[in-house]
């Protein structure tokens, strides 16, 4: 009875271990431009907010698996939430200071402790548990998980609404009194946690290691899928893949020699193990769709821009409700019915919002679409594959397979923004033209409608194109109507100067003339209004259509390879 208060109060504070850490991955995002301002830099320097942690978090992971299978699982994930602690505090008092350099440090810290919560707390429960209970366990941390990754950006702007931008040190302290609770009861609490023998450390091949995923990372992280070619050539990726390239092969070649290696390569030889961490794979880039919902929901249902949010909201609610499910479903059934289930349901959800909601957009069929989505993440984003992985490794590798599982899904989140967004740019690059073609055109006396409405444009679309970047469904025809009087300014002298030279009928001036054709002109783009809003909603709602296909088409590679998942669980054989 009371080995069970003790696994079940461990439990509570590894789920909010959980879901602190799973948040802060998300819940910078919208504060991104803000603390930008607060530090007074670049857009460009304050990148590094987002990529310092998320480079950090993937390199720590693996390391702090291995520590935890060697030192104790709860006193390693303790000292993870101290220091995720300490960094959380140290990034909310840089609020108060001018130093980036300061801020950056803490997020190293931050993220130094973040990468050790997530698969430690999974190994751990995994192992707590017995195997009849087990799903049901996971499942718990597939919900927080799922929840917390979905809700970080909509609780990042809840808490600059709610204290302002100038005090956004909020978005971390919040933190501290979590932080505070965990370590206190983890301090309380007796465990008796499996120790397992320790070896000689592979400090070789940690810092290969290390290196291996940073190169890969910033590199992957940089490259820009709809601009593939010129962007290999940066020098934000070039170098770092081919360092990756040649770190690689040293890495693999001391990890075979180790004694214990940081990250066992058995696990991508085993088939089973393999095709497990190909599925996270999946599962991370899939997961990154979710980014674009509030954009996507915003042009559909053309709410005001930054209210979408609430529909991440609806799809972390249906996801926080299938994973507790799923854990049951695991212990009932098997974990690869589950993801079978879970990838199934995400291809129909993909399918609904890229064939019906983005040809008839409407609140049912983006619920529905949603609806499915959202079973589908919390089916398959954690628990089946946590516990295959579990199953699958001996119970001294825990720890060490659990990061390596997280690592792979973090390459997925790192590679999948840069490939989905190519179909938005793609749709940007098209809506000047088609814009155009349901604008009026100029009727200019004397000149040729071709000239008129390319000098109209200016540079041959260019400024238009320029004047679209920033606009919505609901703000495109002010921006049009901006950037047509802006434009007439500039012809005005040009029209005088020409209808000057020109015979004009009698009692007719140049700026008669001017006015006529400005009233026309935009007499006829008032009663173009609708036009142009439905064209920027239809040709946004393409590019998300194809989007949306490119995720239900992930969704269905992953489904094949779960087809060749083993019912049965074994153990790696050392």
């Amino acid at each position: 009875m009371e080995k069970n208060k003790s696994r079940n109060l461990l439990l509570v504070i590894f789920l909010l271990g959980i879901f602190i850490g799973a948040l802060d991955t998300g819940i910078v995002s919208p504060a991104r431009t803000v603390i930008a301002d607060g530090f007074k830099i670049s857009d460009t320097a304050s990148i590094w907010i987002v990529t310092i942690y998320t480079l950090t978090y993937a390199v720590s992971m693996p390391i702090a698996g291995k520590i935890s299978d060697r030192l104790g699982k709860k006193k390693i994930f303790t000292i993870s939430i101290l220091i995720f602690g300490i960094g959380s505090l140290l990034c909310g008092l840089s609020s108060f200071t001018d130093n980036y350099g300061l801020f950056l440090g803490a997020r190293v810290i931050q993220a130094i402790g973040g990468g050790g919560i997530m698969p430690i707390a999974t190994a751990y429960i995994g192992e707590s548990f017995p195997i009849e209970k087990r799903g049901s366990a996971l499942g718990l941390v597939g919900a927080m998980y799922g929840i917390a990754t979905t809700l970080g950006p909509t609780v990042g702007s809840f808490i600059l609404d709610t204290f302002g931008d100038k005090d956004w040190g909020f978005l971390f302290f919040i933190n501290i009194p979590i932080c505070i609770f965990v370590i206190i009861v983890s301090l309380i609490v007796k465990d008796e946690g499996i120790l397992h023998p320790s070896k000689k450390m592979d400090i070789l091949g940690s810092v290969l290691a290390s290196l291996t995923i940073l190169s890969l990372m910033y590199g992957i992280t940089n490259l820009k899928f709809h601009d593939f070619f010129n962007s290999l050539k940066s020098v934000d990726v070039y170098p770092y893949l081919i360092a990756f390239i040649i770190i690689l092969p040293l890495f693999i070649m001391v990890e075979k020699k180790a004694e214990d290696p940081i990250i066992n390569l058995k696990y991508f030889t085993d088939r089973q193990i393999a095709i497990t961490l190909l599925l996270s794979f999946l599962v991370g880039c899939g997961m990154m769709g979710t980014v674009f919902v509030p954009q996507f929901g915003e042009n559909v249902l053309r709410l005001k821009v930054g209210s979408g949010g609430y529909l991440v909201t609806l799809m972390a609610i249906f996801s926080g409700i299938a994973a507790p499910i799923g854990g049951k479903f695991i212990d009932k059934f098997s974990a690869k019915a589950l993801l079978l289930l879970g990838f199934s349901s995400t291809i129909l959800g993909s399918l609904i919002l890229a064939l019906y909601t983005t040809s008839h957009p409407g609140m049912a069929s983006l619920i529905i679409g949603l609806l499915f989505c959202g079973l589908g993440m919390g089916f398959t984003m954690g628990t089946p594959l946590n516990y295959l992985m579990q199953s699958y490794v001996d119970p001294s590798e825990a720890g060490s397979a659990q990061s390596t599982l997280s690592l792979i899904r973090s390459v997925g989140v790192a590679v999948s923004p840069n490939i989905l967004v190519n179909f938005i740019s793609d749709a940007a690059q098209k809506m000047p033209s088609k814009i155009q073609a349901v604008m009026p055109k100029l009727d200019i006396p004397g000149m040729a409608q071709n000239s008129a409405n390319s000098m109209f444009s200016g540079s041959s679309g260019a400024e238009m194109a320029k004047a679209f970047q920033n606009a919505d469904v609901n703000t495109i025809f002010d921006v049009i109507k901006n950037f047509s009087h802006s434009m007439m300014d500039k012809m005005t002298p040009i029209l005088k100067q020409n209808f000057s030279n020109s015979q004009l009928p009698p009692g007719t001036t140049p700026d008669m003339m001017v006015n006529k054709i400005q009233s026309n002109y935009f007499n006829s783009l008032d009663g173009a209004k609708a036009a142009i809003e439905n064209t920027f909603q239809h040709v946004l709602n393409m590019g998300f259509r194809n989007l949306f296909l490119c995720a239900a088409i992930i969704a269905l590679i992953a489904l094949i390879f779960t087809l060749f998942l083993s019912n049965k669980t074994k153990k790696i054989i050392k």
